[in-house]
Parts: structure tokens; C-alpha cells; sequence
């Protein structure tokens, strides 16, 4: 399976989207309560990568198998941290697992970081969810001081900080 990345259009919004909604059900399911990942709907994703591909307001990039679309990131230069990238979303279709295109996505990032002179990458990652953290922590990504939480339905759900060194 050859597959190629690409910046975004917006004729690939719907897939986008789509590609959000069902790994997000798919990553998320046993370790944030249903209704929250439910609440992830397909409207409300088109709505949300339309307002960022057009904005420019994030990088994304697509990957794609013949004339499919498999997979996205997103990330942008951080707006208050010098010399920081913020990984913001990396999903793809349930279909590709296990296949490295997660490695290409962070190969892709690095290659960019290092072209903006910028000197880290961080995102953040479900505290619970380990194959994430696993996969992250393969990268190179290390815990880092910093954590953002939200209640819902009396349940706290927690993002945690990692980061990593851009290679010179």
C-alpha cells in the first residue's frame, strides 16, 4: 500500500471529519465515558475543519492511499512558547493501524519543525491512554510538567504534556 502526505484541502473536510469522528470512537472507547465520545459528532467536526483549513489556523496534512484519504495531523507553531510545535490531532482510519503511517505523520512533523527552527514538539495525550502514550514515548516523547482537565458527567478527564526535542 503506497500512501503519500499532503496538505489539506478543502475538498477533503468531509473525510477529515469522518476520519476524526469514527478513531476517535474507536481510540476512545473504554477510557472516556460514552456519552463524551458521542458527543464528537460528524456535523460538528465538518464545522470544525472547515473554520481551520480555511483559517489557516493549523497545519494539516492528509495521507492518502490512491485517491483515499487514510489519515490527518494537525499541528501549529505554538503561540506563546518560542521555538515550541503543538501537535494537536494525529487520527487515521482503523483500517491503517499498525501499518507506520503514525511514524510517517511524526517523521513528517520533525522534517517541518526543523525547517521553522523550531527546538521542541509537544502535544497532549489522554492520561489513560496508553498505547498513545506507548506510541509517543517510542518518538521520543517524554512527560513534561503541564496537564489540561475537563469534568464531564462528574467523570475529570486529563490531558498530560509531552514533549520532545527537535534534532538539529
Amino acid at each position: 500500500m503506497e500512501i503519500h502526505l499532503r496538505n489539506a484541502a478543502q475538498a477533503d473536510v468531509h473525510t477529515i471529519a469522518d476520519i476524526h469522528v469514527r478513531s476517535w470512537k474507536t481510540a476512545f472507547d473504554g477510557l472516556m465515558p460514552d456519552r463524551y465520545i458521542e458527543s464528537y459528532t460528524l456535523p460538528d467536526r465538518v464545522e470544525e475543519w472547515q473554520k481551520i483549513i480555511r483559517s489557516n489556523a493549523e497545519t494539516v496534512v492528509v495521507a492518502e492511499s490512491g485517491d483515499k484519504v487514510v489519515g490527518f495531523m494537525s499541528y501549529s507553531v505554538h503561540p506563546e512558547q518560542v521555538g515550541t510545535i503543538e501537535l494537536s490531532k494525529l487520527y487515521l482510519c482503523p483500517t491503517v493501524y499498525g501499518k507506520r503511517l503514525g511514524s510517517r505523520f511524526l517523521n513528517y512533523l520533525e522534517i517541518d519543525a526543523q525547517a521553522l527552527g523550531m527546538t521542541n514538539i509537544h502535544l497532549y495525550v489522554l492520561d489513560n491512554n496508553e498505547s498513545a502514550i506507548q506510541f509517543y514515548s517510542k518518538h521520543g516523547f517524554n512527560f513534561s510538567d503541564g496537564f489540561i482537565s475537563e469534568v464531564f458527567e462528574e467523570t475529570t478527564i486529563i490531558d498530560v504534556l509531552m514533549t520532545k526535542r527537535v534534532k538539529v
